[in-house]
C-alpha cells in the first residue's frame, strides 16, 4: 500500500506513520530561542549563575566581632544581544523590500493571457501578499519552516462567484507542519497538527491535504475520528472534503539551519563580554576606596577639602583597573565584524553611513554586492515556493474562479522574479536616463518608467503632452 492509498484507508495511527517532520525538531527549538533575545543563554541563570559573596550582615557576635553571611548571592548583570534578530530583518528587508514581480513566459501574448495574469495579480493584492511575503520569510528564516494554505471562499458576487484566500502556518502559531514528499522531492501530501480550546479544553487536530481531498481528523476521548465540520451557514460539509481544482493548495518554505549559524558561536561570547564588562564597571565604574586599619573621622557631606582622618599606621586608597580593558574592547569590536562579514549582512547603521556622503551607483552596488548574494542564495528555496504560489492560483483560476482562461493556465509560464533592494544616487540616475534618451539609446516613455521621480506614468505623459500644447499656443504662464 502506498502513502496515498494509506491516507485514503482512513487509519490515522498508520497516516501519522507516513508523516516525519522535515525540519529537526530540536534544531528549530534552538533557532527559535536564539532568535528571541529573552531566551538567550546569557539570561539562563544555569548557563550564567548568580556570584556567590561574603557579606557583612551589619551585626556583631558577643565579642563585638562582625557577623558575616557567606555565599550571599549577587544577581549579575545580563546583556543580550538582539543580532539574530538584525540578521533576519535585514536579509527580508534586501530581498523583500522591492516587491515580487511576475515574468510571463508564452509563446504568443493575448488578451485572454493579460486578463490571467491580472487575476493571478488581483488576488495576491487582494491577499496582501506584499507584505504577507515579509512575515513569511521572515517566519521561515526564525522558525526554519513556515507554510501557506490556499483556500476557495464566495465573493458574493455572480462573476466570479470564487477566488482564493490565504492563512499562514508556522510553529509559533501553534501549528506542527509535515510535508510529505516522494523519491524526487515532490510533494505529494501535507499534514498539519495544532490545538484548538473547546469548552476550556485543548483539542488535538490533525489535517491531511492531497491532490483529491482534504482530510480533517479530530482527538476526542484519545480516539482519532473525521471531525464534524459545518460551513458558515451551519449547513454540514462532507469530510473528506473534495479537492475541486485536483492540485493540492499547500505552499511551502523550508531550511534546514538558521542563516546565523555559522555566527552564533561569537554572538554568544559577544553576550558574556558585554555581560562581564558590564558587572566590571559596576564594580569599578564609580570611585571606590579601601582602607587598611582603622578609620577616626569622615569629612561632614558638602564640606570643602573632603579628609577622612585615619589612625596610626592605617592607609587610605582608591581601588582601580591595573590596565585598561582595551583587550576587550578589541575582541568585541572583531566580533562585531567577523558577525556581519560571515553571515553576509551589510553594517548599514546610521554611525556607518553618515561618512559616506553621496557615492556613485557603481561603489554603492560594490558595498551591497555581499547582500545580494545573500538574497540569491534565499531565492534558490524561496522562490521555489513562490513559484508553487503562482502555479496553485493560476490553476484555481482556470479551474473554477474562471474556465474560460482554463487554457491559458495551462499553457502560460508565471515566474517570480526577487529583486534585491538597492539604495539609488537619484541624481546620477536621472543624468544616466536623460543621456540614454537624447542619445537614442532608450525611449523616452522606458525612461520616465525608470525616472523614480515619476510615480504615474501615463499621468505624467498627459501633463508633458498638455504642457507642449500650451508651449506651441505660445502661452507663456503655465499656472494659467
Amino acid at each position: 500500500m502506498n502513502a496515498i492509498e494509506t491516507i485514503k484507508s482512513g487509519n490515522v495511527e498508520n497516516i501519522k506513520k507516513l508523516f516525519v517532520r522535515a525540519v529537526d525538531p530540536k534544531t528549530q527549538e534552538k533557532a527559535i530561542n536564539e532568535f528571541n533575545v529573552e531566551k538567550h543563554d546569557v539570561f539562563d541563570s544555569e548557563k550564567r549563575p548568580v556570584k556567590l559573596i561574603t557579606k557583612d550582615s551589619g551585626t556583631v557576635d558577643g565579642d563585638g566581632n562582625p557577623i558575616l553571611i557567606k555565599n550571599f548571592p549577587v544577581e549579575v548583570n545580563r546583556v543580550g544581544s538582539s543580532l539574530q534578530s538584525l540578521i533576519v530583518e535585514r536579509r527580508v528587508g534586501f530581498a523583500l523590500t522591492n516587491p515580487v514581480t511576475i515574468k510571463t513566459v508564452v509563446e504568443k501574448e493575448s488578451k485572454k493571457t493579460k486578463s490571467l495574469v491580472a487575476m493571478v495579480e488581483k488576488i495576491q493584492d487582494d491577499n496582501k501578499m506584499d507584505y504577507k511575503n515579509k512575515e513569511i520569510l521572515r517566519r521561515t528564516l526564525s522558525e526554519l519552516e513556515c507554510a501557506v494554505i490556499w483556500y476557495f471562499v464566495e465573493t458574493g458576487e455572480p462573476k466570479p462567484k470564487f477566488t482564493l484566500k490565504a492563512k499562514i502556518l508556522s510553529p509559533e502559531l501553534g501549528d506542527t507542519l509535515f510535508p510529505l514528499f516522494d523519491a524526487t522531492g515532490s510533494m505529494i501530501s501535507f499534514a498539519r497538527a495544532y490545538k484548538l480550546e473547546e469548552s476550556g479544553n485543548k483539542i488535538d487536530h490533525f489535517d491531511v491535504y492531497t491532490d483529491e481531498a482534504e482530510y480533517r481528523y479530530i482527538n476526542r476521548d484519545n480516539s482519532w475520528t473525521l471531525d464534524e465540520i459545518t460551513n458558515e451557514t451551519g449547513a454540514a460539509i462532507p469530510n473528506p472534503i473534495p479537492n475541486a481544482v485536483q492540485k493540492m493548495m499547500i505552499e511551502y518554505h523550508m531550511i534546514k539551519k538558521p542563516i546565523w549559524n555559522n555566527v552564533q558561536s561569537k554572538i554568544d561570547r559577544k553576550e558574556t563580554l558585554d555581560s562581564n564588562h558590564s558587572d566590571m564597571n559596576d564594580y569599578f565604574g564609580s570611585p571606590m576606596m579601601a582602607v587598611s586599619g582603622e578609620i577616626e573621622g569622615f569629612a561632614a557631606k558638602g564640606e570643602q577639602g573632603k579628609i577622612i582622618q585615619l589612625a596610626q599606621g592605617a592607609e587610605a586608597k582608591y581601588l582601580a583597573l591595573s590596565s585598561p580593558p582595551e583587550s576587550i574592547k578589541m575582541e568585541i569590536e572583531n566580533l562585531k565584524e567577523d558577525i556581519y562579514t560571515e553571515s553576509q549582512t551589510p553594517n548599514i547603521s546610521f554611525s556607518e553611513m553618515k561618512g559616506l556622503g553621496n557615492i556613485a551607483e557603481v561603489t554603492m552596488k560594490s558595498f551591497f554586492m555581499d547582500a545580494h548574494m545573500a538574497v540569491g542564495t534565499i531565492e534558490e528555496w524561496f522562490g521555489l515556493g513562490l513559484q508553487r504560489r503562482l502555479n496553485i492560483i493560476k490553476n484555481a483560476i482556470g479551474k473554477l474562479i474562471d474556465t474560460s482562461l482554463a487554457a491559458e493556465a495551462k499553457s502560460v509560464t508565471l515566474k517570480p522574479v526577487i529583486t534585491p533592494y538597492m539604495p539609488t544616487n537619484t541624481t546620477e540616475l536621472i543624468d544616466n536616463i536623460s543621456v540614454s534618451v537624447t542619445g537614442g539609446v532608450m525611449s523616452a516613455q522606458t525612461g520616465r518608467e525608470q525616472n523614480p521621480l515619476v510615480t504615474n506614468k501615463e499621468q505624467e505623459e498627459t501633463r508633458i503632452a498638455d504642457q507642449k500644447g500650451l508651449e506651441s499656443a505660445g502661452v507663456d504662464d503655465l499656472n494659467k
